[in-house]
């Protein structure tokens, strides 16, 4: 009895044996195999690279608006200078919010309003803010009205540097949040005359929008 082939095709070759006097099996067996060698191949070539020139897929898109403070980008009012109004922040140092008791700033004075609103990265990147003085621009041109930031509440406190100033460049500014976090956003205006922190050529009247611009760091 000659030993018997376990290996392709289990159930016809179990018991066939690898040769006999006349070499017949063992030929029969190596024809078997080519032949399941060029039906793979066969069917490889009926099958193909799996590259295709044109697709198209349809599906659902859901697009949800919401008040500013839910967006991915949050914007959080945060002290009596700001308000969400219909949903969007707006920010007035007029008097038109309520809690305010002046109605406005006064000549040749200056101010400092700290945490007057805050910026939230509700997204799943990391992400670099700046503020800009006009829609559709990424800039901030003035010194004063000055614009700056800081990563903790500054609260009452005479705190007019923070963490940073708001120049107009994402990658300068160092303004960077991580998913969750929030920035608070202060401003500094300028109506005395010049001193040794500033001087009356560096004032510029306040602007009348504020851009809010962010991009994903790398």
């Amino acid at each position: 009895m000659h030993a018997g082939v376990d290996t392709v095709g289990r159930d016809e070759l179990s018991s066939v044996p690898a040769y006999d006097n006349d070499g017949d099996n063992t030929m029969e067996r190596r024809k078997f195999v080519i032949g399941l060698g060029s039906a793979a191949a066969g069917a490889s070539a009926l099958v193909g690279s799996g590259a295709f020139n044109v697709a198209r897929a349809d599906r659902e898109m859901t697009v949800e608006v919401v008040d500013d403070e839910d967006a991915y980008l949050g914007l959080e009012a945060t002290s009596a200078y700001s308000e969400m109004d219909g949903g969007q922040l707006r920010v007035a140092f007029d008097g038109s919010i309520g809690g305010q008791n002046g109605d406005g700033l006064s000549e040749n004075a200056n101010y400092v309003f700290t945490d007057v609103f805050a910026i939230r990265n509700n997204g799943t990147d990391t992400i670099s803010v700046t503020l800009s003085e006009e829609l559709g621009a990424i800039t901030w041109d003035t010194n004063y009205p000055r614009a700056y930031y800081s990563f903790d509440q500054i609260g009452t406190s005479n705190d007019v540097d923070g963490d940073g100033d708001f120049t107009g460049g994402t990658a300068a500014d160092d303004a960077d949040l991580n998913p969750g976090d929030r920035l608070f956003v202060h401003f500094e205006f300028v109506g005395r005359e010049e001193s040794d922190r500033f001087d009356q050529g560096d004032v510029d009247d306040p602007p009348e929008n504020i851009g809010i611009y962010t991009e994903v760091t790398d």
